[in-house]
């Protein structure tokens, strides 16, 4: 079941803003911050979470991928063991997590396995509520609520110029698909949807955000307070 609000843009105030008060007070343990990540993002998306090798296993089921195992810095020859559950499999991914990913770029791979991306980060925020202007004459938001996700989309006549969702689970949200259309980039719209969602996570008693972050998308979160935390890699089979 899920509801969705249409409405037009108010001249109103819209509160929110994900922001690390004060960067030596956030959570910055790795365990702690993968594991929320990864639960927050089960629940947001409803993927079933298994464990392989004493990893954990997301089973994405997602255009772009099937499975996707998840490792916290496991060391170069563990990581080139756990290469063997991607090779040759293009639906499979392998990411590694830590703070200096640089060892596991220059290994030696495999046959059947490439470098996905390299550029992701995961960063984090403990989440305020700020000021920040309404939206623009002439652009509406919708509301679409669903049990463990709430996405928030502004449109521009039939045209979606920018959206986002965002789950919450025991304190922690987590932030996905945050996207604005090429045409309507550099009008803030981006940051009006992060600031927008976190006031409705705030809402449901988030006080503390995680979230993957493209290289794009980096600069962003970054201006918003966020603090970077993990580098990321992820590797695919292929045939």
């Amino acid at each position: 079941m899920h509801v969705t609000h249409t409405a037009a843009a108010q001249p109103v105030t819209i509160l929110a803003n994900p922001a690390c008060k004060d960067p030596d007070m956030a959570i910055d343990d790795p365990t702690e911050l993968i594991d929320a990540w990864l639960t927050t993002w089960a629940s947001i998306r409803g993927i079933r979470r298994t464990e392989l090798d004493g990893w954990p296993l997301m089973h994405v089921a997602s255009p772009s991928r099937e499975t996707e195992l998840v490792c916290l810095d496991p060391g170069v020859e563990t990581f080139t063991d756990l290469t063997r559950h991607v090779a040759g499999d293009p639906r499979a991914m392998l990411t590694v997590v830590g703070r200096d990913v640089g060892p596991y770029l220059t290994a030696r791979l495999p046959p059947g396995v490439r470098i996905d991306r390299d550029d992701e980060t995961l960063m984090s925020a403990d989440l305020t509520d700020e000021d920040v202007p309404p939206l623009a004459h002439g652009l509406t938001f919708r509301w679409t609520v669903d049990a463990h996700r709430t996405t928030y989309s502004v449109e521009a006549g039939e045209t979606v110029a920018a959206e986002g969702s965002v789950g919450v689970h025991d304190g922690w949200a987590t932030f996905d698909a945050v996207e604005t259309t090429p045409a309507f980039q550099r009008r803030g719209l981006g940051r009006h949807v992060m600031t927008t969602l976190t006031r409705q996570a705030v809402g449901r008693g988030a006080t503390r955000g995680v979230l993957a972050a493209s290289a794009q998308g980096r600069s962003l979160y970054t201006a918003l307070g966020w603090q970077p935390r993990l580098e990321m890699l992820s590797l695919m089979g292929h045939e």
